[in-house]
């Protein structure tokens, strides 16, 4: 498939498979984390590893929480493979430019600015800190048995 395929995951017993690594956030992250996690009514964590979601075969890489939560926080300062998740999805399906760094795990001015541009286009609040609204809203970078297609997802937290 090409283009942008849009559709929907939900996350069930075996469709989910964990990939670790560390991250580290920012200290911006928990405050205007409050803003994107607006009515979830549940405390989000930093994003510090990423879960494999998949779409049959073909699977994406999102950012959680270390406890595999979903509802989880990315801001300027945060760093590590929950960053490259998101810049892969931000340059990939979002065609936005990260700049020579391109996809390097840390979330500085262009990560924050592709933030911004996705939570404009979905009309949510534009605060350029990833959370459970953002993720949500953004496109995947699916990939797998011979398919590659960008496509949103709804995980629950």
């Amino acid at each position: 498939m090409s283009g942008r395929v849009r559709g929907w995951a939900v996350a069930g017993v075996s469709a989910l498979m964990l990939a670790g690594a560390a991250t580290t956030a920012g200290p911006a992250v928990a405050a205007a984390g409050e803003r994107e996690q607006e009515g979830v009514g549940v405390a989000a964590a930093s994003c510090t590893k990423t879960k494999k979601v998949h779409w049959g075969t073909p699977a994406a890489s999102l950012p959680v929480s270390s406890g595999g939560s979903v509802n989880c926080l990315l801001g300027p300062g945060s760093s590590g493979s929950a960053v490259k998740a998101l810049q892969h999805a931000l340059a990939r399906c979002h065609k936005v430019n990260l700049g020579a760094g391109g996809v390097d795990g840390i979330y500085g001015e262009r990560t924050r600015a592709g933030v911004l541009a996705v939570q404009r286009a979905a009309g949510i609040a534009q605060d350029g800190v990833y959370g459970l609204q953002t993720q949500r809203s953004m496109l995947w970078d699916f990939q797998g048995g011979g398919q590659r297609f960008c496509g949103n997802i709804y995980v629950n937290p």
